[in-house]
């Protein structure tokens, strides 16, 4: 995946950021990391980096790419494995990289913190080192999917898979403010994703969330079916579950794969419809981010 670079967005190059990126995590090993680290110092040249995890692990990482002068170090012992509960795996091991990376954001040394690891970790840490803004009682997990008409922001994708109708309600606020933060509208359409536009459609927690989602002071379009996430159009920000979400995110993500893949098939060159299917890959889009945290 290529980076867009800081002409692509018109970046005022004098304003730096620090991001604390954690090396450990992920299916793919810290390389792949220490990798992208490389990309990011070449391309956006705003942007510092502070490499989180064992230093001996870092350094070298850094060497072997020659940025070894161009980033900080910070030490961290060990990722936090994906079968690990996090709430504890944080509170009694403080040297856990995602801890590590979101201490150095709340002691203003990075103005924002990145991992690839337990999302489920990346959220506690969060909460318990930074912690979330006033009034927001649980922070969401979102993205951006690019489907066919415009973007469209999707909440909760993993974070909460049990909420409630309040909570999906706060969801819709942080959404439509991230959605306005990205430019995608000044008054983003907000949908409640549900088995029908119809209002009444759905189980409990849609419906009740449906009369909630009524009283909020924003632009609420009802009730949105699945396919309304992949194809845009119709809401800038999708309101569900953490659990609902994951599912259908994943889902698209598949579907689209399988689809290109079918595609090239009946072609000589499959690398247009290739490429259009990885287009949807969850990670290409800048992975997700934690909205309702006192930071980033």
């Amino acid at each position: 995946m290529t980076l867009p670079t800081d002409r692509d967005h018109g970046a005022d190059t004098s304003v730096r950021v620090t991001v604390a990126l954690d090396v450990l995590g992920g299916d793919d090993g810290p390389e792949v990391v220490a990798d992208a680290a490389l990309q990011v110092l070449d391309q956006q040249s705003g942007v510092d980096l502070i490499l989180v995890g064992p230093t001996d692990l870092t350094h070298a990482l850094a060497a072997d790419r020659g940025i070894a002068d161009r980033v900080e170090y910070a030490s961290a012992g060990s990722a936090l494995a994906m079968d690990e509960d996090p709430v504890r795996a944080i509170r009694t091991r403080p040297d856990v990289s995602v801890q590590v990376a979101a201490e150095l954001v709340r002691d203003q040394r990075a103005q924002a913190s990145v991992s690839v690891g337990h999302t489920g970790g990346v959220l506690a840490a969060a909460t318990l080192t930074i912690g979330r803004l006033e009034g927001v009682t649980r922070a969401a997990v979102a993205v951006v999917v690019p489907a066919v008409h415009h973007s469209v922001v999707l909440l909760d994708v993993g974070g909460t898979v049990d909420a409630t109708p309040e909570l999906l309600a706060q969801f819709a606020n942080s959404g439509r403010a991230f959605a306005i933060a990205l430019g995608l509208s000044d008054d983003p359409a907000v949908g409640l994703l549900t088995i029908g536009s119809e209002p009444g459609k759905g189980d409990a927690l849609r419906r009740l969330a449906h009369d909630e989602f009524l009283d909020l002071n924003l632009r609420y379009v009802g009730p949105v079916e699945g396919d309304d996430v992949a194809l845009g159009g119709i809401a800038d920000v999708i309101v569900t579950d953490g659990f609902t979400g994951n599912v259908v995110l994943k889902a698209i993500e598949g579907a689209a794969l399988n689809t290109a893949e079918a595609i090239s098939r009946r072609y000589a060159d499959p690398e247009p419809a290739l490429e259009v299917g990885r287009s949807f890959a969850v990670g290409t889009h800048a992975g997700a981010i934690l909205l309702g945290i006192n930071g980033v």
